[in-house]
């Protein structure tokens, strides 16, 4: 009877034991959440929630928190509670924390991660030029900065062309580095009138206009004859200029008379010359405009150098 008593009590503990070691078990965090992606607005965040024991499977739910640049008095942000978040204007001068909760069948518990950065504001370009108008042939000086970027930082100069020359409207001109100060520049040649863009990653710049005007060149071919050639990406064959004479007495350019570009030379792309001559008596400073009117698209007004008479 004791024998049997005892094989009985030995087949009980072991089944109670054996239960005992497979007891499942709530999860636990043995390596706290991490947060990857850049403290920028308009960059995005990516929470990992870290490393849990705890039986299989484990789901993981998240929730964001912002809180102040030392990371502490944190609040939860409503309705962030997906793994990844776009940090906006709010979040600027302040850092980021994201809790993890872990649940399984037996239980659920937390962790929250090390706060992010203190969030940068978002990253802008700024672009001007040291003209607003230039003449064909001549260059133009791009300028800009990068706020809140990296030293050595792309950017992108993109030209878009108004007409388009040689069927393209929008090209992009070059890609320059930012200087340590965030600074770039590039000497740019627009053909027509064009607007300049600035680009670096999702950051885009203001658009800067530069309108152009002809080359227009004036020579003194000999007595009483002149020839005026006019340089464009564009033929100005059958269209008309205006010879002025320089008055001392009003102290102004005053209107002639009128001649015809009867001719025209292609140049290296895109570049035209328009050619012209005339005869003339005159015995005083000459120069030749052509006006607005008769220029192509693209283009506006143009001067010509003086020359006596």
């Amino acid at each position: 009877m004791r024998k049997r008593f005892l094989i009985a009590l030995a087949m009980t503990t072991f089944v109670v034991g054996g239960s005992a070691a497979a007891a499942p078990s709530a999860p636990k965090n043995t390596s706290p959440p991490t947060i990857s992606g850049k403290a920028q607005q308009g960059e995005t965040l990516t929470a990992a929630p870290g490393t849990w024991s705890g039986i299989e499977p484990i789901t993981f739910t998240y929730q964001w928190r912002s809180c102040n640049a030392n990371g502490a008095s944190c609040a939860n942000i409503s309705g962030a509670t997906k793994k990844a978040y776009v940090l906006g204007s709010a979040d600027v001068d302040n850092t980021l924390r994201v809790r993890v909760r872990a649940s399984n069948t037996t239980g659920s518990a937390a962790a929250v991660s090390a706060p992010t950065p203190v969030v940068a504001s978002a990253k802008s370009i700024s672009l001007d030029r040291n003209r607003s108008i230039a003449v064909y042939g001549r260059t133009v000086l791009l300028t800009g900065s990068v706020r809140n970027g990296q030293a050595g930082e792309s950017v992108i100069i993109t030209e878009h062309r108004f007409p388009a020359v040689g069927g393209v409207e929008t090209h992009a001109v070059a890609s320059v580095k930012t200087a340590a100060d965030g600074s770039f520049s590039l000497r740019v040649r627009p053909f027509v009138r064009t607007v300049y863009t600035a680009t670096a990653g999702a950051a885009k710049s203001n658009a800067v206009p530069v309108r152009m005007r002809p080359l227009v060149r004036l020579k003194h071919l000999g007595p009483n004859r002149f020839l005026v050639r006019a340089l464009a990406a564009r033929s100005l064959v059958g269209k008309w200029g205006a010879l002025q004479r320089w008055s001392v007495r009003r102290q102004a350019w005053v209107g002639v008379r009128i001649f015809f570009f009867r001719s025209a030379v292609q140049g290296i792309a895109p570049t035209v010359t328009s050619r012209a001559v005339f005869r003339t008596r005159l015995a005083v400073r000459i120069r030749v405009v052509i006006p607005r009117s008769q220029t192509r698209p693209g283009y506006i007004a143009g001067f010509s150098n003086s020359v006596r008479g």
